[in-house]
């Protein structure tokens, strides 16, 4: 199956913000992220449920946060959709995902953290190609660094090759060498939590990238251990490990160690280049990656380049 790439982003087009996880924790930021984009000449159209409420951690049942994917999906004048936040739940609804309409309806799809299980699940039934990154009540609600910023639109809207991922810093070598394959990834925890499922993707001839965020180092080790373990004959060309965003620890708790050590351990994931520091995940800082897209992983460079276009 070919990846199936969604129609670029137009000059004030009509985006669609749904919630698929968890409810809003403060709508004044949700509200701060639709003016900014109605600032840029957008229009936006907020899904039925998006500010919904339920069981105290979701935004809507799984029904009423479904019917806003596919009615989005659908809906003819909606040219792009963005996912407000991240939390939880998007797992619950892959089974009800009618992947059919969306296979014949195409579009952008942004979102992180939590939404990597709805990513994940799109290229693995529809080849659709998305993109993990900036959400309007988190990223866009204050102020939206420039980089980041930049980025974030060029890659909704450029329809030519997408080239060498820029940062401040460079990318850091765990294991040399160079690949190419498809870019999947996305937040640790969730990826472990669909692998063994029916929506979890093949990762072999993928550049995988990933990170994660409040885990103690102990929680990675395990998190990898397990991906090591499962994908043992579906082996990632590349490893690419963004930021990890780990949290003040209270007394007690287990002793600490470097995730740079559980990283430099874990060289069983695959027979190709490892790099970490990839400026992606929990962070104001952050690139937005296009789920699906051709790209190339290298030591010797130090740095990941998307060989094509993420739009049509």
């Amino acid at each position: 199956m070919k990846p199936l790439f969604p129609t670029a982003l137009k000059k004030n087009g009509t985006i669609g913000i749904i919630s698929p996880a968890s409810p809003q924790r403060d709508k004044s930021n949700l509200d701060k992220g639709i003016r900014y984009l109605e600032g840029l000449g957008y229009s936006v159209a907020l899904g039925k449920y998006s500010t919904s409420h339920y069981a105290g951690y979701l935004a809507g049942t799984d029904e009423e946060r479904l019917s806003d994917i596919h009615d989005m999906f659908s809906d003819p004048q909606i040219d792009a959709i963005f996912c407000s936040r991240g939390g939880y739940g998007s797992a619950r609804l892959l089974a009800g995902l009618n992947t059919g309409l969306i296979r014949k309806n195409p579009k952008i799809l942004v979102g992180f953290s939590d939404i990597t299980a709805l990513q994940l699940t799109l290229w693995n039934s529809c080849r659709l190609v998305t993109f993990s990154g900036a959400m309007p009540s988190v990223d866009m609600a204050n102020t939206f660094n420039a980089a980041s910023e930049e980025q974030f639109w060029r890659v909704l809207t450029s329809r030519k090759p997408l080239g060498a991922l820029k940062q401040p810093w460079s990318m850091n070598t765990i294991q040399g060498g160079e690949a190419e394959g498809r870019l999947l990834g996305g937040n640790l925890s969730v990826v472990c939590s669909i692998i063994g499922t029916p929506y979890m993707p093949s990762l072999r001839n993928t550049i995988l990238a990933l990170e994660d965020v409040g885990e103690e180092t102990y929680r990675i080790d395990r998190m990898l251990t397990q991906l090591a373990y499962a994908t043992k004959r579906s082996r990632p060309a590349g490893v690419a490990y963004g930021f990890w965003s780990q949290e003040s620890r209270p007394r007690g708790s287990t002793p600490h160690r470097d995730v740079a050590e559980v990283l430099a351990e874990r060289l069983d994931l695959t027979r190709g280049p490892i790099l970490m520091d990839l400026m992606y995940g929990h962070e104001p800082t952050k690139l937005t990656l296009p789920f699906g897209v051709l790209t190339r992983l290298s030591s010797r460079a130090k740095r990941m380049t998307l060989l094509e276009s993420a739009v049509q």
